[in-house]
């Protein structure tokens, strides 16, 4: 009789399940450094992917949005990659065509993420120090604009990127960065994405976005100096008690 019961719970659970799947949590996606695989925008944005792992950065939260009727990417043409800097900086790249057309007046993406330190590089003493732009496939025509500006939420630092023909011959700084007076476990990201083409036929656009952030190690005690600490605390503790006892 019990074994009979057990079998009809088993039979509805499997029932159930088929009518009810079972939900399954998404998780952070570990990528490849090389760039050998990437994640889309979207699927960051809808919840299918939580965030994705490069090396000790995990990278979530993300955030995006544009102007009514312009011409930036939508988050499904947009690729999230992994990459590692020539100083060893761990980072991720966006892929698109960020672009604004001629005649239609600027284009503006608005971009946010958070960056931060994976728990065991965090209990190793890790922390990031300086954060690293740096713009690709960048071109424009004549009286055109393009700029990425990024800040970061816990401090006042700000990094700019651009590249302009307003007025006069091309003058462009693709990459920028900043040293952070302190020392972060995770950082709040906002990066704006604007562009502006002039009269001409050309279109102005950046298709890679790159973001790395360099990291320190803090001082942690060795596990022998560590338990000598203890120890002495806990003679100091003693003895405290006895002279009070006397």
């Amino acid at each position: 009789m019990i074994m009979r019961s057990f079998l009809r719970m088993g039979l509805l659970a499997l029932v159930c399940g088929a009518i009810f799947p079972l939900h399954v949590e998404a998780a952070h996606v570990i990528l490849d450094p090389s760039g050998a695989d990437s994640v889309l925008l979207s699927d960051l944005l809808n919840g299918d992917v939580v965030g994705v792992v490069v090396g000790d950065k995990i990278f979530d939260d993300f955030s995006y949005s544009t102007l009514p009727g312009d011409d930036m990417p939508d988050p499904a043409n947009i690729n999230v990659l992994g990459f590692q800097d020539l100083d060893g900086n761990w980072g991720i790249s966006f892929h698109g065509a960020f672009i604004d057309l001629p005649g239609n007046g600027p284009s503006d993406a608005l971009l946010r993420f958070t960056v931060g330190v994976t728990q065991e590089a965090i209990d190793q003493g890790w922390r990031i120090s300086d954060a690293h732009l740096f713009a690709g496939g960048v071109g424009l025509g004549e009286d055109s604009f393009l700029s990425i500006d990024e800040s970061f939420q816990e401090n006042n630092e700000t990094l700019n990127v651009f590249a302009t023909t307003l007025g006069g011959p091309l003058e462009q700084e693709l990459s920028d960065g900043v040293d952070f007076d302190e020392l972060y476990t995770s950082l709040r990201v906002t990066k704006d994405i604007f562009a502006l083409a002039g009269d001409t036929n050309q279109i102005v656009r950046t298709t890679a976005i790159d973001q790395s952030f360099s990291q320190v190690q803090i001082g942690i005690p060795e596990p022998t100096t560590f338990g000598l600490m203890l120890a002495g605390l806990a003679v100091a503790g003693v003895l405290r008690r006895r002279r009070l006892e006397f």
